[in-house]
């Protein structure tokens, strides 16, 4: 969907999509799926890694070890200050003690919803796509075509995933993820969103 956004897929995403400083990213890849995702920035952060000189973080290894560390709290570690002697600055603090480290990564953004276009293969296929998101975040899906399959809406009414019709109309509500998972892969997925937004040069135009 060349130079689409949440703001043209459907009216009702524009207006969410504005509220409290969210924005829309993509179309970007994420687990596999080509989205726009939602979401809202973080300033604090991305102003924080823009002087120092860091983006996006997406080694999924190097996240779930930072998931150890309490954010922005020094831990008195003589191993994770050894494991963390390479990584960019930004990341974590060492001190010179040799011993404490202070996690300073954290989240650049919250993944607030993705919208999945329903394309050549189908809404039924667009909604599976979606559903891999329960646990993450929002889901919705726009059809392309001038009717929904009722097999489509009885698997989005399954999968909690919202319906769109082509002209942006609601026809089914999306419901709330499934008790969001917090781990590596949820914050890759804000990763790699960020990283998605900051390559369109989106931060010139940030709320």
């Amino acid at each position: 969907m060349p130079g689409a956004n949440a703001g043209s897929l459907a009216p009702g995403l524009a207006g969410w999509a504005g509220l409290a400083g969210r924005v829309p990213v993509g179309p970007v890849w994420l687990l596999g799926v080509r989205v726009i995702a939602v979401a809202r920035l973080s300033l604090a952060e991305h102003d924080r890694r823009s002087a120092a000189g860091l983006g996006a973080v997406t080694h999924p290894v190097l996240l779930d070890r930072l998931l150890d560390l309490p954010a922005r709290q020094p831990v008195g570690d003589p191993v994770v200050w050894a494991e963390t002697s390479g990584l960019p600055g930004g990341i974590v603090d060492r001190g010179v003690d040799g011993f404490t480290v202070t996690r300073r990564l954290v989240p650049p953004l919250a993944l607030d919803g993705v919208v999945v276009q329903a394309g050549r293969a189908g809404v039924l296929r667009a909604v599976q796509d979606a559903s891999l998101f329960a646990g993450f975040t929002w889901r919705w899906v726009i059809s392309m075509g001038p009717r929904i399959p009722r097999i489509a809406v009885l698997e989005a009414q399954l999968c909690g995933v919202g319906l769109l019709d082509h002209s942006g109309g609601v026809v089914l509500q999306a419901e709330p993820p499934q008790g969001r998972v917090v781990d590596e892969w949820s914050w890759l997925l804000q990763e790699r969103t960020y990283r998605c937004w900051l390559r369109a040069g989106q931060q010139q135009a940030r709320p």
